[in-house]
């Protein structure tokens, strides 16, 4: 076996999505094809509306395909169950979206802590975790403070925390400086690569933003329903 292989996490293959319209059947993706590697941060850039969102959602197992393959550590999506995906994707896959998605009764710590105890660990080993990452996130000092009570920028790196919580090997996430300034934007990219180096999290983001496309290690387009490799500045 290739050495690179091994390193593997996530392969997508042939992927189509088809969405049933008033109008017919509307082709969003038309046999995608994508490979991510430990490590590794790929930005997915192309106009709205052509399918990055889509992509991420069956690559993530929120979505499944209408047609082709996707395994996640070797693991084929489309054979589990709906309980076993939902758990899957709970230990090995996290998530940022545009929107924090945030649970407004709940303060940054308990927001994170979530997906740990629904994990199952206790009460006292996720705020652990929870506090760890909201020191990495520079949140330390919000840990008790709601998110009404946070600007757009510290939600949103409640959120990632929050994504990696479950230590998983692969964080999707969708426009995640969308909601946010660019100045705040900027901080949020560099709080993305310095995770995916320190935490060696493979990020796969969905992004209009030219900065944060060329900080990643490699850029995809999405056009036409297809994925095409660019060439980094």
């Amino acid at each position: 076996m290739d050495a690179a292989d091994t390193n593997q996490l996530l392969i997508a293959m042939g992927v189509y999505r088809n969405f049933e319209t008033s109008e017919g059947v509307l082709e969003v993706l038309r046999g995608v094809n994508v490979t991510l590697y430990q490590g590794d941060m790929m930005a997915v850039v192309g106009e709205s509306g052509v399918g990055k969102s889509t992509l991420l959602h069956i690559l993530g197992g929120l979505d499944r395909p209408t047609q082709g393959n996707v395994r996640v550590k070797g693991e084929l999506l489309q054979n589990m169950s709906e309980a076993t995906l939902a758990a899957f994707r709970n230990n090995h896959v996290g998530f940022v979206f545009q929107h924090h998605y945030l649970m407004e009764e709940f303060t940054a710590l308990e927001n994170i802590m979530i997906p740990a105890l629904i994990a199952g660990k206790s009460k006292k080993e996720a705020e652990i975790m929870a506090e760890q990452l909201l020191l990495e996130v520079g949140l330390a000092n919000r840990s008790k403070h709601r998110p009404r009570q946070l600007s757009g920028g510290e939600q949103q790196r409640v959120a990632v925390a929050r994504a990696l919580i479950n230590k998983p090997e692969i964080v999707l996430a969708d426009e995640p400086s969308g909601n946010l300034d660019i100045k705040t934007g900027e901080k949020l990219h560099q709080l993305l690569a310095g995770l995916n180096e320190s935490h060696e999290v493979t990020f796969l983001i969905a992004t209009h933003n030219k900065e944060l496309a060329e900080s990643c290690h490699r850029i995809v387009k999405m056009e036409d329903g297809l994925l095409h490799e660019v060439s980094k500045n």
